[in-house]
């Protein structure tokens, strides 16, 4: 009887042995933690890129101002690593087959004459929210018919965010 007690307690103890062993090297662990471990390393240096979120854009026809009659684009945006870095959001036109808005006009072009509207800014906080920034451009610059805008913003010459795009028609 002694036999058979002292013989089930050294199986428990080599179970209990067994189950308590570290698995440090366990295939299925260590594939896990490397998994694991990219995605946090992937997420933080997503998270310290600089980049700019557009959250919202209206768009108003009609707007009266000095220069006549104008088109006010208001945007709300988010930013992030770009402390006192100068950026610029700029809205683009384009027809409605997707052609590009021809304009000779200086301070509605962009360099390749591409008819456009642009103003900066310069976040001065690591996180900064914009609501209500605006942009306009006069409807003189554009003839009737039916237009697409898309609304961009760069820092230097760095496309940095998302785009919004919004479609719009001159009166017939």
């Amino acid at each position: 009887m002694r036999n058979d007690e002292e013989e089930i307690s050294r199986r428990i103890l080599h179970a209990l042995r067994k189950h308590q062993k570290p698995k440090l090297f366990d295939p299925s662990r260590l594939i896990f933690s490397a998994i694991a471990g990219f995605l946090v390393v992937g997420f933080f240096i997503w998270e310290s890129q600089p980049r700019v979120n557009i959250t919202d854009l209206d768009v108003y026809h009609n707007v009266r101002r000095s220069s006549g009659k104008n088109i006010k684009m208001v945007l709300d945006f988010e930013t992030a690593h770009l402390k006192n870095r100068s950026c610029t959001a700029a809205a683009y036109f384009y027809y409605k087959n997707g052609r590009k808005v021809r304009s000779t006009t200086r301070g509605y072009r962009t360099e390749d004459n591409q008819l456009s509207t642009s103003d900066d800014f310069r976040p001065r906080y690591e996180h900064s929210t914009y609501k209500n920034f605006t942009l306009y451009i006069p409807n003189k610059y554009f003839n009737r018919g039916s237009y697409k805008g898309k609304v961009k913003t760069y820092c230097g010459d760095e496309f940095i965010g998302n785009t919004k795009s919004f479609r719009f028609t001159i009166g017939l």
